[in-house]
């Protein structure tokens, strides 16, 4: 395959440890129906054989980088777009398929829509696939999520409102697409798909996913932004769960607990509302932001 030398377009993506997953995602984009393009993939300093892999493939629009140490996922986004040489950043995630015409139907809003920027639909698993309670969900079917595991920009436009935010370790995505709809819009295209593969939450990683809130508190203070945020408190059930610890049981009513897995995790939302608390408040203190 002859190299690009002015791809229209850069796909960025990061790796760490996603031997299982980067080999189909990677193929995904090298059949996609625009051909223009080049794929900076960065990894950050994974400890299986993604590097392996990801060189086995015989392409030259394939660019590896490799972090020689954990840089996190904004600094590791920030690396790709140093060394991205196309007029549109397409980013996906290394765990992601993305679909045929998925750069084709960005490119569609990029250059005939008055828009900045675009993102698309993420099916979890499937369009139809039904998700039970311990489903790690990661999902965007009708928009305003920003999540990079489907979204495009005007280069020159990331690039001018400085990339990610290093300081954050999650929501770098949805902090940087709130700073860049300040210089112009975020087109929703539904046809523009990104399908993501199923992921089971096990009680440790629900726990230390509470730490997401803190990025909530952050985006608050900057933007205004009031998800998951109701009259100023944060997640609002979950503080009742602590208050009243019978009311996890209410989520036997309203999630679905159908395999073991789902099951187990019950006792453990009660673990999950206490440090997403305590989360919240170290958070507020440090940013001097009054939530409860």
């Amino acid at each position: 395959m002859v190299k690009e030398t002015n791809p229209t377009v850069s796909v960025v993506m990061c790796a760490r440890n996603a031997v299982m997953y980067i080999g189909s995602c990677i193929e995904s984009i090298l059949n996609q129906s625009f051909r223009n393009f080049e794929i900076i993939v960065v990894d950050d300093a994974s400890t299986d054989k993604t590097g392996n892999l990801i060189r086995g493939f015989d392409d030259q629009r394939i660019r590896y980088f490799r972090n020689e140490e954990w840089f996190g996922i904004a600094r590791s986004r920030n690396r790709g777009l140093i060394h991205a040489t196309g007029k549109y950043i397409f980013f996906t995630d290394a765990d992601c398929v993305v679909a045929k015409n998925w750069i084709e139907e960005g490119l569609k809003c990029l250059e005939d829509a008055d828009c900045v920027g675009v993102e698309g639909k993420i099916f979890y698993v499937s369009k139809h696939y039904t998700p039970t309670f311990s489903d790690h969900i990661m999902e965007n079917r009708n928009g305003d999520n920003f999540m990079t595991g489907n979204v495009a920009y005007k280069k020159s436009v990331v690039k001018g409102v400085g990339g990610f935010d290093e300081r954050i370790f999650y929501l770098c995505d949805r902090d940087l697409a709130l700073r860049i709809m300040k210089q112009g819009k975020i087109c929703f295209n539904k046809k523009m798909i990104v399908y993501h593969p199923r992921v089971t939450l096990s009680p440790e990683r629900l726990i230390k996913s509470a730490a997401i809130i803190e990025n909530r508190v952050c985006l608050f203070k900057r933007f205004g932004e009031k998800k998951q945020i109701s009259w100023r408190v944060v997640n609002p059930f979950n503080l009742a769960k602590i208050l009243f610890p019978p009311l996890i049981f209410v989520s036997l009513f309203f999630n679905k607990f159908k395999t073991e897995d789902d099951f187990k995790l019950l006792p453990y939302t009660y673990i999950y509302a206490v440090f997403e608390r305590l989360h919240v408040w170290k958070t507020c203190a440090r940013e001097r932001v009054f939530l409860i």
